[in-house]
């Protein structure tokens, strides 16, 4: 485990299973607060973050795991999950586009009100792709002239390892040069440069492999994908965050074969390029069911899992009683068991669709049968309270009561 000590507590974020995940997967964090006295927070959450070239650090997936609450000195353990959506750029090592996790706990300050303190802890992960690359498009011909020089290829795509077999024909050559050209960098469409981002260091296309004749009348020539081909890609994510709006970060891979014919007679060289595209092959679908945290619980149920029968009768909801701008909500351990970690959540539900400001209480430990008061304040005219009550068996149970029940 990865941790850190602040005065009285200690928090820590869970080792990952090889540290990676796929693309269109769930990340699955595991997060343990200890506090040794009595703690109060105003927001913690884990953050799935990359550095752009222009080093500003830009979040790509959030999750809370505790709003803004006060908690009994004790240990808190909480799961939470993280979708790897469909747009999020894998990582690529050869361009430093990589990927941490970060946990995250914001304090009062206990000398300057007017800051926060900010506890966090960090630890890499890899983001990889299901199929990067993988074959979909039909492969087509290629056949291509100009100033008499003609190019044939029997397709278009191709894999690392294979050979390209170039068919050529043309007259008045004394030489026919080709080569495997790779263009590939990062996309940064960012607020402090725009489309153009400066930390982008422009790069010339690299060249791969060559081939050259001076015997025109062979007419073909070889030249072979090397084995560790980075696939054609063009990887591109756009924020939908409002402080990162039309923020845009990616990454792209390009190959072509680049044609130089030279003539019998004059300087002037033919050039030009024929695009092609590189795959490989997709991944094992049965690695890629391999869960993050292989051989522990790792589940991290929603707001609106959790709900059976069994979990529900773990609370009881005993009474609700306002008294001006407040409810006092007062809940009982309904299980047999006593129950450790746990928090509860309260908001109030406004018109029946919006929900108000939260507050959060947690608790160290709740033993079998024994009642607790939660206190809740609004000046809104609610019309239910919602009870989101979670513990550190990952028990996450979601109650909604009309403030005007009868609960006895």
């Amino acid at each position: 485990m990865i941790e850190t000590f602040v005065k009285t507590m200690k928090i820590e974020l869970g080792d990952l299973n090889n540290g990676s995940v796929y693309v269109g997967d769930k990340l699955n964090v595991r997060s343990k607060f200890i506090f040794e006295e009595d703690t109060s927070i105003l927001w913690s959450g884990i953050q799935l973050i990359t550095n752009p070239p222009c080093a500003k650090e830009l979040q790509i997936a959030k999750a809370e795991i505790f709003s803004k609450g006060d908690f009994e000195s004790g240990e808190y353990i909480r799961n939470r999950t993280m979708l790897i959506k469909n747009n999020v750029v894998p990582t690529i090592k050869n361009r430093n586009l990589e990927y941490i996790i970060k946990l995250i706990m914001r304090q009062p300050h206990p000398i300057n009100p007017g800051d926060d303190l900010l506890i966090n802890r960090t630890q890499k992960i890899e983001i990889r792709s299901k199929g990067q690359g993988v074959q979909t498009k039909k492969s087509n011909p290629i056949s291509f002239s100009l100033s008499g020089l003609n190019i044939n290829l029997s397709k278009d795509i191709f894999k690392p390892g294979e050979t390209i077999k170039i068919n050529f024909s043309g007259e008045d050559l004394k030489e026919i040069e080709i080569r495997l050209l790779q263009e590939a960098n990062l996309i940064c469409n960012c607020d402090a440069y725009g489309q153009n981002c400066r930390k982008v260091q422009k790069l010339p296309p690299a060249i791969a492999g060559d081939a050259k004749t001076t015997n025109v009348e062979k007419g073909f020539l070889f030249l072979k994908i090397p084995e560790i081909a980075e696939p054609s890609h063009n990887y591109v994510w756009e924020a939908h965050e409002k402080e990162d709006w039309g923020f845009k970060f990616g990454d792209y891979s390009k190959w072509s074969l680049k044609v130089i014919g030279k003539p019998l007679i004059g300087r002037d060289k033919m050039k030009f390029n024929i695009p092609i595209t590189v795959v490989s092959k997709p991944v094992d679908e049965a690695k890629i069911g391999v869960s993050l945290f292989a051989g522990q619980n790792s589940s991290a149920p929603t707001l609106f899992e959790g709900l059976s029968s069994k979990f529900q009768k773990v609370f009881k909801i005993i009474s609700i009683d306002s008294d001006m701008d407040k409810y006092i909500v007062k809940i009982k351990n309904a299980s047999k068991d006593k129950l450790h970690g746990v928090t509860v959540k309260l908001s109030g539900l406004l018109e029946g669709l919006f929900e108000t400001i939260s507050t959060l209480e947690g608790f160290s430990e709740w033993n079998s049968g024994e009642e607790k008061e939660i206190m809740y304040e609004t000046k809104q005219n609610v019309s239910a309270l919602i009870t989101i009550l979670e513990d550190n068996e990952q028990k996450n149970i979601r109650l909604q009561t009309s403030v005007s029940s009868d609960f006895f």
